[in-house]
């Protein structure tokens, strides 16, 4: 298994098996290491991921398979699309038919349910790969002190006396 779809099969079929986290890591590697590319990003998007780390690419390939599976499902249930082999289905197909199937005129789901499709299973694979951090939240406010403010794309906290703010993202506006 050597393609991005191998590892969106492996996903829907076995979940998050030590298989499939060693698939998803080999591929994180082929990609930090220039032996493949992540094609739903242009070139500098492609350097920034593989600067930010192999934790940030396996989440969007996880984001991306997320959004893959509920877009197929959508269409599944509307009757939409055609079903198409996999030698006619690209990676980079995968992640442009997963973003122009957004759009509610085409019968794809809407963002908030990517959204919520792409944290749960995010959730699962860091679960699964044992990179998720239980409460978190205490963790920063024992850390950076109580949160003073929350907006649609950060949390913000302050301890008294220091000199400078935490900003946590958490934006609402994305979906990958």
């Amino acid at each position: 298994m050597n393609s991005i779809q191998d590892i969106y099969e492996a996903i829907a079929t076995e979940g998050f098996s030590e298989r499939v986290l060693q698939l998803i890591d080999k591929h994180v590697n082929d990609i930090q290491n220039g032996t493949r590319d992540f094609p739903r990003y242009n070139l500098s998007e492609h350097a920034g991921l593989c600067k930010a780390g192999p934790v940030l690419i396996g989440a969007s390939i996880v984001a991306c398979y997320a959004t893959r599976s509920l877009t197929a499902s959508s269409h599944a249930e509307s009757g939409q699309g055609q079903c198409k082999s996999r030698a006619e289905i690209s990676s980079l197909d995968l992640c442009r038919d997963a973003a122009c199937a957004r759009s509610a005129e085409q019968g794809g789901p809407a963002n908030w349910q990517i959204d919520e499709r792409q944290e749960q299973l995010i959730e699962q694979w860091a679960k699964a790969s044992k990179l998720w951090v239980e409460d978190s939240d205490k963790i920063l406010t024992d850390t950076f002190g109580p949160m003073i403010a929350q907006g649609a794309e950060a949390k913000v906290y302050y301890r008294e006396g220091d000199k400078s703010v935490v900003k946590e993202r958490t934006s609402i506006y994305s979906t990958t």
